[in-house]
C-alpha cells in the first residue's frame, strides 16, 4: 500500500464562520454560500496534487518526519496529518480491533479504526486525552446506531443546515452531552471536510473550565467514506483551571451563580465570552490546531 507522508504545515486556512446560535436570542449562524464551497473544493484539489509521496512502507509501519516549517508529519495505515510545531511532539497510532456487542459497552461498539493520540502535546493532565479517530464510515453506522445519526447530522450540516447546538453531531463513543459549543465552524482538510466547536461534555450541570475543555471536530471525506473524529484539550483565559468550588473564575470570566449554580443563562454567557476571543488567546492557539485538521489525509487502504 502506498503512503503519503504530508510535507509543511502551509496549507490554505479556509475559514466559513459560522456564528454560535444554540438558543433563542442569539442570532442565526451563517452557511457556506455555493462560490465559498467551489473555492474550497478548488483550493483542496490544488493542495492534493502538490503532495509529494513518500517511499511505500510496510503495511501497519508509522512513519513520523519533520517538516521544513518545523512541524512533524505522522503518517499510518490510510491517514495522515501534519503536527504544528509546539502543538505536540508526535503521535502513538494503533488500529484498533472491532468491538461487538457481546465484546463491549454499547458505547465501545465500533469496527475496526484507526486511532492516534498524541505525544507531548501542549497541555497535560487533563481530562481528555490528544486523540484523533479515523473509521470507516458506513460500518460504524451500521453497528452503533448513534454513530448513524451523528454522521447524518454532520452530512446535514455540511449541506448548509444552521449550525446549533441541538443539531450539531456529538461524539458517539462518549457517555454523555455537551454543555456549550462555541466557535462553532466549517473546517476543510485535504480531502473533507467538518465542523468544529469548543465544547465541554458532562453528565450533569457543572462550570465551564480548562481542565475539562476539549476542542472537538467532526469530518467526513469527500467521497463519505471515512468518518474523523478529533478531540484536543484547549484552555481559555477567561476560565477556571478546573472544576472545583474552590476554582477561582479570573477576570473577565462568567462567575457561576451562587443560588441556583449553572444553567442556560449562565452558559449562554460563558458561550458568548468564548466566541468573543482572539483565536490567539486560546492554548493551544485555534489557529495552531486548526492547522493540524486541515493538515488531515485519509485515504482508501
Amino acid at each position: 500500500m502506498k503512503k503519503q507522508t504530508l510535507y509543511g504545515i502551509g496549507v490554505a486556512i479556509i475559514m466559513l464562520a459560522c456564528t454560535f446560535g444554540g438558543w433563542a436570542g442569539m442570532g442565526t449562524p451563517g452557511t457556506p454560500t455555493q462560490s465559498q464551497a467551489d473555492e474550497v473544493g478548488t483550493i483542496v484539489a490544488a493542495t492534493m496534487q502538490a503532495l509529494t509521496p513518500s517511499e511505500a512502507a510496510p503495511t501497519g509501519v508509522p512513519t513520523q518526519a519533520a517538516t521544513q516549517s518545523g512541524g512533524t508529519a505522522v503518517s499510518f495505515e490510510y491517514a495522515s496529518f501534519v503536527l504544528p510545531g509546539g502543538l505536540a511532539d508526535g503521535a502513538d497510532p494503533e488500529a484498533v480491533p472491532a468491538v461487538s456487542e457481546d465484546s463491549g459497552s454499547p458505547w465501545e461498539v465500533a469496527p475496526t479504526h484507526l486511532k492516534f493520540t498524541l505525544t507531548g502535546y501542549q497541555l497535560q493532565d487533563r481530562f481528555h486525552e490528544p486523540e484523533i479517530f479515523v473509521y470507516p464510515a458506513d460500518e460504524f453506522a451500521q453497528v452503533h446506531a448513534s454513530a448513524a445519526e451523528q454522521i447524518d447530522r454532520l452530512k446535514k450540516a455540511l449541506a448548509g443546515s444552521p449550525l446549533l447546538i441541538e443539531t450539531l453531531p456529538l461524539v458517539p463513543f462518549f457517555n454523555a452531552g455537551p454543555l456549550i459549543a462555541a466557535n462553532i465552524q466549517i473546517i476543510p482538510f485535504q480531502n473533507g471536510s467538518g465542523v468544529r466547536t469548543l465544547t465541554q461534555y458532562a453528565q450533569y450541570s457543572g462550570p465551564i473550565n480548562n481542565r475539562e475543555m476539549f476542542y472537538h471536530f467532526q469530518g467526513l471525506t469527500s467521497d463519505n467514506k471515512y468518518y474523523v473524529i478529533v478531540i484536543l484539550p484547549i484552555t481559555a483565559p477567561i476560565l477556571a483551571e478546573n472544576e472545583k468550588s474552590e476554582a477561582a473564575v479570573p477576570e473577565g470570566g462568567v462567575p457561576i451563580p451562587t443560588d441556583i449554580g449553572p444553567n442556560n443563562v449562565y452558559y449562554i454567557s460563558v458561550t458568548e465570552k468564548l466566541n468573543s476571543l482572539s483565536p490567539n488567546a486560546y492554548l493551544p492557539s485555534l489557529n495552531t490546531v486548526d492547522e493540524l485538521i486541515q493538515s488531515i489525509l485519509v485515504t482508501d487502504p
